[in-house]
This record gives structure tokens, sequence and C-alpha cells, in this order.
């Protein structure tokens, strides 16, 4: 225990040092390749290993006072309520399909029903007894047995859909924090030139060289600076506060690592909709509509069809109540054993059930067509939306590209000194507008990296393939010398 206690300490006072030399550090002026805002990635994890400490699951491939993606989608796993409750379903619907198939394996039982009689003995009391029954033949019995197994595959993939909605959340909310980080330590290099740019226009109006309108704007431009960099700032603090009740890090210690986050896949738009069948969204739904008809269908055979039972049973009698003085042939051990079958003719109780599974078997299967074409469409749309927002992306690039080439331009002018004869000559103040341009087109850019990656990262969970995606980003994979807990396995 005071190992761990001093291992999150010395954690977060790192963490913290790290954060305050990312805040205050300058950014070069040159634009970030896509890349490095594209990149997003999740873990192997297990859910055998829940509970486990933050320091046991920590990265060493990540630097000292960093957080590695594999870590906190591992944790947001292990500590999702939500997965723990599909967990505990799917074991529920294990506890049932065993039970149907177990129908078949005879049960045993041992009593007694030991006490005094008086007068003609009809059965009881006697000193102990062994019973046991089972079922040996069923025409519905088969089809319930399906019906549960089908209940448990459904189990099965709300489980994974269950842990892909944790991994898309803890991804997202981890790559926005780092693209947040990013951006404040921009507005901050921008909010350093904006005061720069306010002081020479001062300082010049001063001199009779600027009108106050000038000063005005230029105040204007650093308080809209200001005003975006401290909304930056409360994102990240409650991106950070999402993530530390996701995992159960402190929310200070949480410093993202873009090195730790690795490629998303090209989509292919064709690919894309043939792999819609495999969400676990609608698989899951298509294995109830399944576990729904075969229940239907055994309804309907208790009707008409006969069930087949076995019965055991051996009872010792005592004496001394008097059996031998009524009975001619009185023994005290006694067994029964037979086979008993039961055919059904009339049964409007069981005529009602079958005629109302029957109607949730249908309102199960359109349900589940239901929800495949909605995955489709959706799909569709995602894709759409995802063309669109790298064609954004691409803008957003070349844009800041454009605001780094001209304030490249315009240091190249100052620092040539006298302009030529036939140029207008450069004002002091015009470096710090195009830092501050370059600097604002960066956060946008970062902004329109991320928009594309969301979309990527929503169209993996919409096909079912997050997960696999997540098990690229472990430590094993990445061929790390270090191990980290495994989760993602089944």
């Amino acid at each position: 225990m005071k190992r761990i206690l001093a291992i999150l300490i010395t954690g977060c006072s790192t963490a913290l040092a790290a954060h305050a030399q990312v805040r205050n550090a300058p950014l070069p002026n040159a634009p970030v390749p896509a890349a490095v805002a594209e990149n997003t990635a999740t873990h192997n994890f297990s859910p055998e290993m829940r509970g486990a400490s933050a320091a046991a699951a920590q990265d060493a491939s990540i630097p000292s006072g960093g957080v590695s993606l594999y870590t906190v989608v591992d944790l947001a796993l292990r500590n999702s309520k939500s997965v723990q409750i599909a967990e505990a379903e799917q074991q529920h619907a294990r506890g049932a399909w065993n039970e149907t198939r177990n129908a078949y394996i005879p049960n045993f039982s041992i009593g007694s029903g030991l006490g005094y009689s008086y007068g003609f003995p009809i059965g009881g009391p006697y000193i102990f007894n062994v019973g046991s029954n089972s079922l040996l033949f069923s025409f519905s019995q088969h089809d319930y047995i399906r019906s549960t197994h089908a209940a448990w595959q459904a189990a099965t993939l709300s489980v994974k859909n269950a842990r892909q909605q944790v991994i898309l959340d803890a991804s997202l909310k981890y790559i926005e924090l780092d693209k947040t980080v990013g951006q404040v330590t921009a507005l901050q290099q921008a909010l350093a030139d904006a005061d720069a740019m306010v002081g020479v226009v001062q300082n010049r109006m001063n001199a009779g060289l600027e009108s106050k309108l000038n000063l005005t704007q230029a105040r204007l431009t650093r308080a809209r600076i200001q005003l975006r960099a401290i909304q930056m700032e409360n994102h990240a603090e409650e991106l950070r506060q999402h993530l530390a009740l996701l995992t159960g890090l402190d929310a200070n210690a949480i410093i993202p690592s873009a090195s730790s986050v690795p490629p998303l896949p090209d989509l292919d738009f064709h690919s894309l909709m043939d792999n819609g069948e495999k969400s676990p969204m609608v698989q899951a739904a298509f294995a109830t509509a399944e576990s729904r008809k075969f229940s239907a269908r055994g309804d309907k055979n208790q009707n008409y069809r006969p069930t087949i039972g076995m019965a055991f049973q051996y009872q010792l009698f005592s004496t001394f109540n008097g059996y031998q003085n009524y009975y001619l042939h009185f023994q005290q051990s006694n067994i029964a054993v037979g086979i008993q079958a039961i055919l059904p003719l009339f049964d409007p109780i069981r005529r009602d059930k079958a005629i109302e599974s029957k109607a949730e078997a249908v309102r199960a299967q359109r349900q589940a067509e239901l929800t495949r074409i909605q995955n489709n469409e959706g799909n569709f749309a995602l894709w759409h939306s995802l063309r669109e927002l790298e064609a954004e992306e691409q803008v957003a690039v070349l844009e800041q590209q454009l605001a780094q080439d001209t304030l490249d331009s315009t240091v190249t002018q100052m620092n040539q000194g006298p302009a030529a004869a036939d140029a207008a000559p450069v004002a002091p103040q015009e470096a710090d507008a195009d830092r501050i341009e370059e600097r604002t087109r960066y956060v946008d850019m970062r902004d329109a990296q991320f928009n594309v990656t969301r979309a990527k990262l929503n169209l993996l969970n919409a096909v079912g393939g997050l997960e696999d995606w997540a098990k690229q980003g472990s430590p094993s994979a990445a061929g790390s010398s270090k191990l980290e807990p495994q989760v993602l396995q089944h």
C-alpha cells in the first residue's frame, strides 16, 4: 500500500509539472501533420482483472508524467458500470441456457418424514426417502434450449456493444483532450503576441502614428483570443474530469500522449456497408429475434405433442407406526420406478401462451430488421459526413499553411531593412498580427482534424470494428517490454 501511494504521489507531482510546461511552452510556427490529429487508439483489457490499481496499468512506452490511451481505455472498461451490467445479464442468460439443457439430467433428493401416526397408515410417515426425476423426451424442450442459447448469444453481443461504447467514449475524450491542450498552448502564444501588438499600437498612437481606432481593434483582437483560451482551458478541465470519472485516476495526472494513439485504418464505402451486418447491436437484435422464434415454436408444440419423463423413488418406512398391523406383506424398503407420459388434449392457458409467444417473435424479428435499416442509414450518413470533414480538414490545413507562409514573408521583409521604393513599408505590428493569424488557423486546423478522427471512430463503432482496432494499441502488439493488463480478450 505504501508503495502504491508513493507511486501515485510521484505521478501526480510529475503530471502537474509537465502540465505547466505544456501550457507555458511556445509552439513552433509550423503546421502539424494531419496524421498527428487523426491517430486514435484503445487497447486490450480483461473483465477478470477489474479493480487493479492505476499504477499497475501504466505504459512503459509513455514518457514520465503522461498517461497512455491504452491505460485510459483499460481502466475505463474495468470501472464501467454499463459493461458490468451487460456482463451480469450475460451470466444470467448463460444460467438460463444451462437450466434448459440440464432438464434431461436426473436430479436426486433425499428427505425424511419421520413422525408418529395413529390409525390406518396412508403413506407416511417414513424414516427417509430418495427421489429422482428427469425429462426423457419433449418436442418443445429442444426449441427451448435453442431459444436460451440464442438469448445467451444476444447477451454476449450486448456485452461487446457496451464495451465498444466505453472504448469510443474514452478514446474520443482522450484524443479531444490532447487536441485541446495543444490549442490552449497555441492560444497562449497568440495571447502573448496580442499583448505585444497592443503595446506597439499604444506607443505608435502616443507618437501620433496610429489612431485610437487601431488601438481598439488590437484590444478587441486580444480580448477575443483571451475568451477563446479561457473556453479551451475550461473544456480541457471538463475532459480531464470526465476521464477521471471513467478511469478512477486523478484528473490532474491525466496528461495525454499523442504517441500512444495508433493510426486509424482507411475506410472503404463498399466494405463499410458490407460490414454493417457485423455491428454488435444488429447482431444482438437478430439473435434476440431467433430466441423469440424458438421460444414460440416450443410453446406451440406443448399444445399438441406429448412429454415423457422418468421418476424414481425409494422409501424406508418405520415399524413403530403400526404398518405391519394393517398390511399382510409389509416391508420397510419400497422402491418405485416409472415413466410418465403426458398428452395434452385441451389447455386454453397454453394455447394463449403460444399466441403471445408468436406475436413476440414477430415483433422481435421486425425490430431486428428495423435496427439493421437504421444502422445502414447511419453508416451512409456517417460516410458522407466523413467525406465532407476530410475536405474541410484539407481546407483548414492549407489555410494554416497560408498563414505560416504570410508570416514568413512578413518576417523576411522586416529583416531586409528598408522596403523597396515601389513597396509599402511593413508596420511593426504586422508580424504580431500574422503570428496571431497563424496560431488561430492552427487551432482551427486541429478542430478539423479531430472532426475527421471522431467520424472515423464512429464508423468503426457502427460496423463493430472498434474493439479490433483498439487491440492494435496494446503494448504487446507494439513490442513493448512491459506487459499491461489485457482486457479485450474473449
